[in-house]
């Protein structure tokens, strides 16, 4: 064989990858790296070795080190196992006091499953046991093993009859509670009613006591109609047929009756002269009974049927007093003959007016008086005017006009009106503003609102308006101001007794202070500045001051320990005699009132009676 030259080895080996090449570069790299990092780590961990043998007393240290680490671990040892006997201990006890409590349980359920199935075991057993007489005995005839089978039965029932009242103990009481449980949610799901009885006889049932006295007036209501009507036509009603006492019972039925039916049913069975008819209520009040129920409906529909239209939802026509038709069962005797109840009806009521007594009367102050709506007066009396408008004594104003007043009829309209709804100012004070600057924080915007309202017309006269219902279309936004109570310096004097406020803080000067001449300061301001209270108090006076010198209107303040203040010349007041303020409330305003030369507040200050110079309070006002 001939030997390979080195280039035919080259062409024989696979060119490996540059990622190959890359990648074996990397690996040698860190594990070049790897090993740099070992040393270096060696040789810091020979250095500090070096360090630790070179400091004095290395070896008693470490030896301390070594036995402080020794008897740490021998103590944690110590206590684990000190921790794990404990816990032993306490399973333990834990152990046998719930043997003790279990094993009285144990026993019980075994001697209780024992007690209930020992005589279905023993049963089985003797079963089993007769089942093999026959091949225990195969010569004996078919009626000796017979015979010896009921031995067997009867010995075996009188040795294990105990046994089977023993079970009966245990299955008794759970059948008991099954059967009260079985019983009280059956019950619980009937339904009781009141069985109502008249002269011993049922005649119904209905749902509650409610429906059984309301049957029971409506049945007093029938009579008392039936006894007045015999009576009017002279006929004798001390028979006993108006003595009925309808009873009632709980009892199970399904079967309820209403109030009406209940009625009729007692009435069926009180008497034997009772017959359909038709009660007409008005009013609540039972006034007649007819047989021609029919015919009076009609008759009814047919006077309202001009006011009504069929067209329009919000229309809606009725009799102003209440007329109820009832069918049901009534006395014979208490029906009315139809003529005398269309008479009845139909009867003409005279009109009502009302005469202006002496001084006149505004119409708002008539209507207040007789209690009928303005609207309504309006409508009867053109000429009235509005609300505020006096009438003179002796005017005479129809009140009603002659109606067949119980077939009156009122026609209600609904209606619907967008109206606006005025926002309100909202006021709060604010120190941060001088006194009596307003400042708005917040403009006020109108909201809107639908009013639905029933509008009542009688003989096309609007005879009544009621709202039904309010529905915000928008919102209504309050403005809200600030008034300012700041006072400027100066205006506030701080004395041993309290706190003094200068009376006029929106004044233009002071033209002159208290002197043997005049008894206190002149604060010039213009007609209707505020005069606030210097302290807090009870107002004493605030009237007029009758004298030719005198201060016009005029306002006394008593603060108490003594002190009274004095406002006079005033355009109008804020408070009342007797009224109680705070210090800084407004008491009035600024004017030229009595004895004065131009608009200015006239402010004395009294200690015990005396005068005393409101000056030496506020020495810093200005002065012309």
């Amino acid at each position: 064989m001939k030997p390979h030259t080195d280039e035919q080895q080259n062409t024989a080996q696979p060119r490996r990858s540059v990622f190959s090449r890359w990648l074996d570069e990397h690996r040698v790299k860190s594990t070049v790296r790897r090993w740099h990092h070992r040393q270096k780590r060696q040789a810091r961990r020979d250095h500090y070795q070096e360090l630790l043998h070179r400091l004095p007393h290395a070896g008693v240290v470490g030896d301390a080190l070594y036995m402080v680490g020794f008897w740490a671990e021998y103590a944690v040892i110590c206590a684990a196992r000190a921790f794990l006997r404990a816990a032993v201990a306490i399973c333990s006890h834990v152990g046998s006091l719930l043997f003790l409590i279990l094993r009285p349980l144990g026993i019980g359920l075994v001697t209780f499953l024992e007690d209930l199935f020992q005589p279905f075991v023993r049963l089985a057993s003797g079963v089993r046991h007769i089942r093999q007489l026959s091949d225990q005995y195969p010569e004996e005839s078919a009626r000796q093993i017979r015979a010896e089978k009921v031995q067997y039965f009867k010995r075996g029932t009188k040795l294990y009859l105990p046994l089977v009242w023993n079970a009966f103990a245990y299955v008794l009481p759970v059948a008991a509670l099954a059967c009260l449980i079985w019983v009280v949610r059956s019950q619980l799901d009937v339904t009781y009613h009141l069985e109502v009885r008249v002269n011993g006889e049922t005649v119904g049932y209905v749902a509650s006591e409610q429906v059984f006295d309301s049957a029971r007036d409506d049945v007093q209501s029938r009579i008392a109609s039936a006894r007045a009507a015999m009576q009017a036509a002279g006929a004798d009603t001390g028979s006993t047929q108006w003595d009925i006492s309808p009873t009632y019972t709980l009892a199970v039925s399904d079967n309820v009756m209403t109030e009406t039916e209940v009625a009729d049913a007692i009435m069926r069975a009180s008497s034997n002269e009772i017959g359909d008819g038709t009660a007409v209520y008005i009013d609540g009040e039972l006034r007649f009974v007819t047989d021609q129920g029919d015919h009076l409906r009609a008759y009814l529909e047919a006077i309202k049927a001009p006011y009504e239209d069929a067209f329009d939802d919000s229309r809606r026509a009725e009799f102003v007093h209440d007329i109820q038709l009832v069918d049901g069962v009534y006395f014979l005797s208490s029906i009315v003959p139809y003529d005398t109840i269309l008479n009845t009806l139909n009867e003409v009521t005279p009109g009502s007016s009302y005469t202006v007594p002496e001084g006149g009367q505004t119409a708002l102050e008539i209507s207040e008086t007789l209690g009928v709506e303005l609207a309504a007066l309006q409508s009867l009396n053109p000429d009235m005017g509005d609300a505020d408008t006096k009438l003179d004594a002796g005017t005479v104003l129809t009140v009603s006009k002659p109606s067949a007043e119980l077939l009156l009829v009122k026609v209600v309209q609904r209606q619907s009106v967008v109206e606006q709804v005025p926002y309100q100012t909202v006021e709060m004070e604010s120190d941060e503003y001088d006194f009596g600057d307003r400042v708005v924080v917040q403009e006020g915007q109108n909201g809107q609102q639908e009013v639905i309202s029933d509008v009542t017309y009688i003989d096309g006269n609007i005879m009544d308006v009621s709202i039904v219902q309010i529905n915000v279309i928008e919102p209504t936004v309050n403005e809200q101001v600030l008034i300012g109570t700041h006072l400027a310096s100066g205006m506030v004097a701080h004395t041993g007794s309290g706190t003094w406020y200068w009376p006029v803080p929106n004044y233009r000067y002071v033209s002159r202070w208290m002197n043997a001449d005049h008894k206190g300061a002149d604060i010039v301001a213009p007609t209707g500045t505020p005069i606030i209270a210097a302290d807090s108090g009870v107002v004493e006076v605030a009237g007029w001051h009758n004298h030719p010198y005198g201060y016009g209107n005029y306002v006394i303040i008593d603060h108490g320990n003594g002190w009274k203040t004095l406002y006079g010349h005033m355009s109008a007041f804020a408070v009342s005699t007797g009224q109680a303020v705070e210090a800084g409330q407004v008491i009035g305003y600024v004017g030229n009132t009595g004895y004065s030369f131009g608009s200015h507040c006239h402010f004395e200050m009294y200690y015990n009676n005396s005068l005393v110079s409101a000056r030496q309070f506020f020495p810093n006002m200005r002065t012309r």
